[in-house]
């Protein structure tokens, strides 16, 4: 795990990372909504941040790599593509991938559709209800986020990686896209995003956060 919220595959020397909703920021800037500008930049200085420090082979984006329709960070990701040209770029599709018909072709991206295998692992962008055989599942799309509070009433809530018996669910990577407070279960393991550091989170903690 990174504290850029993306994993380092090291024995496949690929990049895992989800919902990084390319557009989304320019989407709100133009409907008069206040966000940031540079938050699309910070999106971007982070992936080069783990391609400096990992050198993958490949990346794999597991859904909502864009958001919206095409605008200026899309224009911004194809630069950023063209910087890695040595580098395999994969997309599992997800809910808001409303990708042009040559957009994936045209800048070296394989597609998936559903679903993607690689070894014991199942990449798909919504987490799975129900599961075949002893498969694990890498999925994202609920942004998932760990409500914490402290002693002095202190209450927050971060990112972090989920990885529960069959399933891992992935941090959005992206700028400004909100979190949903997962449930923790017994057995489960969290790791908070915060900071640029992460952090275990005990279940004690965590049950607690939630009123549990």
């Amino acid at each position: 795990m990174l504290p850029q919220k993306a994993i380092y595959w090291r024995e496949a020397e690929t990049i895992l990372l989800s919902d990084l909703h390319i557009g989304k920021i320019s989407h709100f800037r133009k409907a008069g909504i206040p966000v940031p500008q540079n938050g699309s930049t910070d999106n971007f200085n982070r992936l080069d941040e783990i391609i400096a420090a990992t050198n993958p082979k490949q990346v794999l984006f597991v859904g909502d790599l864009f958001h919206s329709d095409i605008n200026r960070e899309w224009d911004q990701f194809c630069a950023w593509r063209k910087k890695y040209p040595s580098v395999k770029m994969d997309i599992v599709l997800g809910n808001h991938d409303y990708l042009p018909e040559d957009f994936c072709s045209n800048y070296q991206i394989d597609i998936y559709p559903t679903e993607l295998v690689i070894g014991p692992f199942t990449f798909a962008h919504h987490p799975r209800e129900e599961f075949n055989g002893d498969e694990y599942v890498i999925s994202g799309h609920v942004h998932p986020v760990i409500a914490l509070s402290g002693m002095a009433r202190q209450y927050v809530k971060t990112p972090c990686f989920y990885f529960g018996e069959q399933q891992a669910i992935l941090p959005s990577f992206g700028y400004f896209t909100g979190g949903y407070a997962i449930d923790i279960q017994e057995n489960d393991t969290v790791i908070a995003v915060a900071e640029k550091k992460l952090y275990p989170v005990q279940l004690r903690i965590a049950v607690t956060s939630l009123g549990v």
